[in-house]
């Protein structure tokens, strides 16, 4: 081989990983620079007298208290905007003025968050130019042009932006891609929601005006047209658990029907439709009668009921006279009228009530394991349920019955749905706080929350304890 080929082989073979390298970094360029934002230093505001300034995690002060006002977009990074007065501008964390070439430079603020640390886009700042608005990043890099008439959020999504661009809508990424084209009247957020993706994919409901009125549609998380703008009325169901298909009710004309993502499951001829994701059910209605239909768009109680509601994992129907009790498959099942079997986040165990009286315990096969009376019953988490005696008061039980907490407080609550308890009294100020073993690991008066995905952090006026999800102390 000559030295001339294995040069350009070799060349060749360079071309190919440096193109890799760069196909692997440039799509993930935004994720790797939110990693190391939250790796970096975290801000925060200090207020003295009337005034703002900027401590850092240590405590120490970056900035003096000497502004009218400041927005911190991102507690990551050294990007203030600082007004006095009518004047505006943006520092860093030496006091120095920077993106001095831009005008009018904004948060973009997320209207429907109410964390502390997630009020505004993290990684955009729109700016404004002859009346039009565009998008920079946290470095003061250009991302897009300003030729939009308004920038704002959606009001639940980091990084999608919301512009407005000859009078109508469209929905861009904090890359400044386009996800939806700005060709409509409106376009909300559908709220969807869940602990592991928070509201990443939750869609977007398009509307136009037409000469018949307002007409909705559809369209996924990432910008794929589901529904075309048919609709007098579009709903995405917000509970659907153990599927990533979009379920949503749309109504024409006052009749509303169901589709799992663009496929119509239930066709447009109910009055009511009402979605049960413990039995994966729909109770419609048609002129004041009810019946049941499944998340495969199978009829399972005909529409002849005079009422139907569903409570925990049975059905409850009356017709004329008669009241039965169905299961979630539409077969009759022996069960009191007054009996309602719950289920809990622990498929092992149940929960009964009569007459929302009298509960108890139940395994897997329906059986009764507790053998004491209650007022009131909850699952907690592993094998422990919160308890209230017949006397009112609440205590922390196993599923053998042996009291971990005893019948003695007022209120026992889980904090966020993890493995913690919060415990106090009405005539006490101290609130008890237990982890997951049912210990003790404080007390606190006047006890406030704040919770994050990692943590939840408890403080009053002279301490602060950051907890992990166990509820165990992290940090004090």
């Amino acid at each position: 081989m000559s030295k001339k080929t294995s040069l350009i082989i070799i060349i060749s073979v360079l071309v190919i990983i440096i193109s890799l390298v760069i196909s692997i970094y440039m799509p993930n360029k935004n994720k790797i620079e939110e990693n190391f934002d939250e790796n970096s230093e975290t801000y925060f505001l200090l207020e003295k007298d009337e005034k703002y300034g900027i401590t850092n995690s240590k405590e120490e002060v970056v900035i003096e208290p000497q502004y009218d006002e400041i927005i911190i977009p991102n507690p990551n990074r050294e990007v203030f905007i600082c007004k006095n007065g009518k004047e505006s501008k943006v520092i860093n964390a030496k006091n120095e003025e920077i993106f001095q070439k831009y005008n009018n430079i904004q948060p973009i603020k997320l209207e429907n968050i109410i964390s502390e640390t997630e009020q505004y886009e993290k990684n955009v700042l729109k700016y404004e130019k002859d009346g039009k608005y565009g998008l920079i990043d946290m470095v003061g890099e250009e991302i897009v042009k300003p030729k939009y008439d308004e920038i704002s959020s959606l009001g639940y999504k980091q990084g999608q932006i919301l512009i407005k661009e000859k009078e109508k809508y469209g929905i861009i990424d904090s890359q400044g891609n386009t996800i939806i084209k700005p060709i409509f009247d409106s376009i909300q957020s559908d709220q969807y929601y869940t602990d592991q993706d928070k509201y990443e994919k939750s869609g977007y409901i398009v509307c136009e005006t037409t000469e018949d009125g307002y007409r909705y549609g559809y369209y996924d998380y990432e910008g794929s047209k589901i529904l075309d703008n048919d609709y007098n009325e579009i709903v995405r169901i917000a509970k659907v658990s153990g599927t990533d298909d979009i379920y949503l009710i749309a109504s024409e004309n006052g009749q509303a029907g169901v589709f799992v993502n663009n496929n119509k499951i239930i066709d447009t001829k109910y009055q009511s439709i009402i979605y049960n994701d413990d039995t994966k059910n729909f109770v419609v209605e048609i002129t004041g009668k009810y019946g049941v239909i499944n998340n495969r768009g199978v009829e399972i109680l005909p529409v002849e009921y005079s009422s139907i509601e569903i409570k925990g994992i049975y059905i409850y129907t009356t017709k004329e006279e008669e009241q039965k009790v169905f299961d979630k498959e539409g077969k009759e099942v022996e069960i009191a009228f007054d009996t309602i079997i719950e289920p809990t986040k622990n498929s092992e165990y149940y929960i009964k009530s009569v007459q929302n009286q009298r509960y108890s315990i139940l395994n897997s096969n329906f059986e009764e394991i507790s053998k004491q009376e209650y007022s009131y019953l909850e699952y907690a988490f592993d094998k422990y349920f919160i308890a209230t005696n017949m006397e009112g008061k609440s205590g922390v039980i196993d599923t053998d019955e042996n009291i971990l907490l005893n019948f003695e407080y007022d209120v026992v609550q889980s904090i966020k749905g993890e493995n913690i308890l919060q415990v106090k009294n009405f005539d006490s100020a101290i609130t008890q706080i237990y982890n997951n073993k049912i210990e003790k690991v404080l007390e606190i008066e006047n006890a406030n929350f704040q919770s994050s995905d990692d943590y939840i952090k408890i403080y009053n006026e002279k301490e602060e304890y950051y907890l992990d999800n166990n509820g165990n102390i992290i940090e004090k």
